[in-house]
């Protein structure tokens, strides 16, 4: 054996791209294998399984052998669980230890309909006790990824398996971790909430919630995180029904640069902000019902460093929303100058009214100052050639340009012809792919660079054109291959006409290699 395989520093290298089967068969190859390949196989956890399926004598593998599967079980898709039926004797206890020593990140699931990856809080109360002289306290010392789902109980069973699950949750959350994701009925909700386990996770980097408060039996509504700002190290958030004092509280946290929420109604005004709130903030993705809980969002807080920004809103309660739509358009620049992508999707279920706003340039002039700009529209942008061109001059570093509805075309007449799309690859020569709708009826000359050299793109290998009309498929591949000589496929909406349809699936056979 090489001596480079002898060090582990290489190994872990070398078996970090293997996959589970491979790493097994490696740990069982020789000594100096054995250690590099159990560390990484043991490393990250789906659930408990893994673990309890070594401990044969202690376990078995379904609930209740001689009863039929429960028909809302998922364990006809995952399998039947691994569930405890006694305690551990110390030896078995002490593997437990051992093992759990290696995992750096796990997946909890403690459900009542049993699955392969699941443990039920029957066998995690008979888990939590060990042989007399030994700690819970020492399983998981290094855990510093946690994903816990403890959700689907009834009012009576939260109240009997609480204790135990907040006992696993004290064991879990530790000082050194890093990544945090809580999917909490609201009923274990009020008990964590009360323990202060969280407090001693301050250094999580990244947490996710399903719910950010819950209702106790008072009536009240509670934070599920009360002391957010207190985690000063996160820079990575998700987070479910959000209300204006926790995104107020997000604003103070400095090193945050990853915030991704779902935003419903909530109630009050928004608190002031300082001027520095949200100062590191990267990317926002935000999960809006309402176009107008959009708009106060935007008016509310400047996110003067933000580059990406992913924006989904469904309900429009007015029959006009095209003034609503064109303030959000026109106030994101201006708060967010440095912005490079941006993604607006109106949704995918019909509103209450029809959606016939226009995207037209004096909509996206704000944004022409913005460089490296990749927009993403979904519904009908109204644009020439030359509003085309004039863009496509402001965003030389443009990589992505999608103006369409991929499921339905544009619903106006396009203004683009295919001298707007060589106008586009000429002025932004790193654009990568882009979604237009153009008039590809006409044939234009083939154009050149002032120093003589073909207009040519050779980085896009697909190309969407919703419901482009077309007359002749054989010179629109021909002049299609000079101009960009790497496509290999067009693709088109789902409702267009069926002759166009036909013309552009030509095309895209004749395209293909």
């Amino acid at each position: 054996m090489h001596r480079c395989l002898l060090i582990d520093e290489v190994l872990n290298s070398i078996f970090s791209w293997l996959e589970g089967t491979t790493l097994c068969s490696l740990a069982r190859t020789c000594r100096a294998f054995h250690e590099p390949a159990a560390a990484i196989i043991w490393q990250r956890l789906i659930g408990l399984g893994p673990i309890l399926r070594l401990l044969p004598g202690a376990t078995a593998t379904s609930i209740a052998e001689s009863l039929e599967p429960d028909p809302e079980s998922d364990e006809r898709i995952y399998g039947p669980p691994t569930v405890v039926t006694r305690p551990l004797t110390l030896e078995e206890w002490q593997m437990v230890k051992r093992l759990s020593r290696r995992v750096r990140g796990i997946h909890v699931f403690i459900t009542q309909k049993p699955h392969s990856n699941s443990i039920t809080p029957g066998s995690l109360t008979l888990l939590l006790h060990p042989p007399r002289g030994e700690s819970p306290e020492s399983l998981f010392p290094n855990v510093q990824h946690l994903t816990f789902h403890c959700q689907g109980h009834s009012p009576v069973e939260a109240v009997r398996w609480q204790d135990c699950v907040l006992s696993l949750l004290r064991i879990l959350i530790r000082p050194q971790l890093s990544t945090l994701a809580l999917f909490l009925d609201g009923r274990f909700c009020a008990s964590l909430n009360a323990s202060g386990i969280l407090t001693s996770c301050s250094n999580v980097r990244a947490l996710h919630t399903s719910a950010t408060s819950f209702e106790t039996q008072e009536g009240t509504r509670m934070s599920i995180v009360p002391t957010i700002s207190s985690f000063r190290s996160l820079e990575t958030v998700k987070m479910h029904n959000v209300s204006w004092d926790l995104l107020a509280s997000l604003a103070q946290i400095k090193t945050l640069q990853r915030l991704a929420i779902d935003f419903h109604a909530p109630l009050g005004s928004p608190p002031p902000l300082a001027n520095d709130a949200f100062a590191g903030l990267r990317y926002l993705k935000t999960n809006i019902t309402s176009l107008e809980l959009s708009l106060r969002l935007f008016q509310w807080i400047r996110l003067s460093e933000l580059r990406d920004l992913n924006l989904h809103t469904t309900d429009f309660a007015r029959n006009d929303y095209s003034e609503d739509l064109e303030e959000l358009l026109t106030l994101i620049p201006l708060h967010s100058p440095f912005l490079e992508t941006i993604r607006i999707n109106l949704g995918s279920a019909p509103p209450r009214q029809p959606r016939h706003w226009v995207l037209t340039k004096s909509i996206l002039t704000p944004y022409l100052s913005l460089h490296n700009l990749k927009p993403s529209r979904n519904y009908s942008p109204q644009l020439t050639d030359d509003d085309l061109a004039h863009m496509a001059q402001s965003w030389p570093l443009l990589k992505e340009l999608h103006l369409k509805t991929y499921t339905c075309g544009w619903a106006l007449p396009t203004g683009l012809s295919l001298a707007g799309i060589m106008a586009l690859i000429y002025h932004c020569p790193d654009i990568e792919g882009f979604s237009l709708v153009f008039n590809a009826v006409g044939i234009p000359e083939i154009a050149y660079h002032p120093s003589g050299n073909l207009i040519q793109n050779t980085k896009i290998r697909s190309l969407q054109v919703g419901n482009s009309p077309i007359s002749s498929p054989k010179n629109v591949a021909t002049y299609l291959r000079l101009l960009m000589p790497g496509l290999r496929r067009v693709s088109t909406c789902n409702v267009m006409d069926s002759t166009h349809k036909m013309h552009w699936m030509t095309v895209s056979a004749l395209l293909a290699p």
